[in-house]
């Protein structure tokens, strides 16, 4: 009786170890990307954005791309929501997302102002892509390019 006891306490402590494992990857494993990321700096022109913070970090789960913006201190955040995918060479980013109080474009639905990402699909070229670090390259008008650089967290 005790054997069978511990033997279904064992069970359900492996079960609920399992599924805890299987909620951090939502619908997947999705290699480097997945995390949380700083975006460390922002090059436009080949030149360093210098009213650029620090204050953005880019999280990957699944297919949804949350992009938070941090007060200076670090006391309030913005959280922007969006889709994304990637091959080899591309990321796509979708801001064109709403809901039943915040439309499409709104700050819920759009990056960070701060990342001069439109609200709308974005390509971005994948410069680098390593477990702890992406440069990414964004092409908004014929004559002018900005790279992103982001550094994992944890």
């Amino acid at each position: 009786m005790k054997g069978r006891i511990y033997f279904q306490l064992l069970v359900a402590a492996v079960l609920a170890c399992i599924a805890t494992a299987a909620c951090t990857r939502n619908n997947g494993n999705i290699g480097d990307w997945f995390g949380e990321w700083q975006l460390k700096s922002i090059e436009i022109n080949g030149q360093d954005d210098t009213g650029y913070a620090g204050d953005v970090l880019w999280k990957f789960q699944n297919n949804i791309v949350e992009m938070v913006a941090v007060s200076t201190g670090g006391h309030t955040h913005i959280s922007h929501f969006g889709t994304w995918m990637a091959d080899d060479r591309t990321l796509t980013l979708d801001f064109t997302h709403s809901d039943d109080l915040n439309p499409a474009g709104s700050d819920k639905y759009s990056p960070p102002s701060q990342t001069m990402l439109s609200a709308g699909v974005t390509q971005l070229t994948i410069v680098k892509l390593s477990s702890s670090e992406i440069i990414l390259k964004y092409d908004p008008a014929s004559d002018s390019s900005i790279v992103y650089t982001l550094r994992k967290r944890g």
